[in-house]
C-alpha cells in the first residue's frame, strides 16, 4: 500500500495502456534527439572554430573535432545531459511510473543512438561509445528520478 499518490488526473489502480507508454517514451526520445542535435551543432560552431578555424573544410573540421579528448567529452557530457531530458519528458507525460518509463526511453535511446552510429561514415572512438552506451540508461533513469521528484514536492 505504499503507492505514490497519482498526478491529478491520473489513473489510480489501472496499468498504463500501451499507448500512453508509446506516446510518453516517444516524446521522450524526440526530445532527446532535438536537443542532441541542437546541443551538437553549437558545439560544433564553438569548439570547431577553435580547434580547425573558420575556413576549414568539413573533412578537416571533422578529423580535428574527433582527434580532440576534449571535444569529445563535452560532447558525451552533453549528449548524456540531453538523455537526462528526455527520460524527464517521458517521465512527465507519463504521470506514472517515472522510472519505468525513463528506462524504456533510455532503451529507445541507445538502440536509436547504435543504428545512426552504424550507418555514419565516421568512426567515433571505441572507449567513448563505450561509456556512452554504459552511461546512456542511468542518465534516462536519473532523469525520471528528477521528474518523480518534483512530482512528490508538488
Amino acid at each position: 500500500m505504499n503507492e505514490d499518490p497519482p498526478e491529478a488526473g491520473g489513473r489510480a489502480g489501472r496499468a498504463p495502456s500501451l499507448a500512453g507508454t508509446i506516446r510518453a517514451v516517444g516524446l521522450g526520445l524526440i526530445s532527446d534527439i532535438a536537443a542532441t542535435l541542437a546541443a551538437s551543432v553549437v558545439l560544433t560552431m564553438v569548439v570547431g572554430s577553435r580547434l580547425a578555424g573558420d575556413a576549414a573544410t568539413p573533412e578537416e573540421l571533422e578529423r580535428a573535432l574527433l582527434a580532440s579528448d576534449g571535444y569529445t567529452l563535452l560532447a558525451l557530457a552533453a549528449g548524456l545531459s540531453c538523455t537526462v531530458l528526455g527520460g524527464y519528458v517521458a517521465a512527465r507525460v507519463a504521470g506514472e511510473r517515472e522510472y519505468y518509463h525513463a528506462l524504456l526511453t533510455g532503451i529507445a535511446v541507445l538502440v536509436f543512438g547504435e543504428m545512426m552510429l552504424a550507418q555514419s561514415a565516421v568512426a567515433y572512438p571505441f572507449a567513448y561509445r563505450l561509456l556512452g552506451n554504459l552511461l546512456v540508461i542511468p542518465a534516462a533513469l536519473y532523469g525520471g528520478h528528477l521528474r518523480k521528484r518534483a512530482r512528490l514536492r508538488a
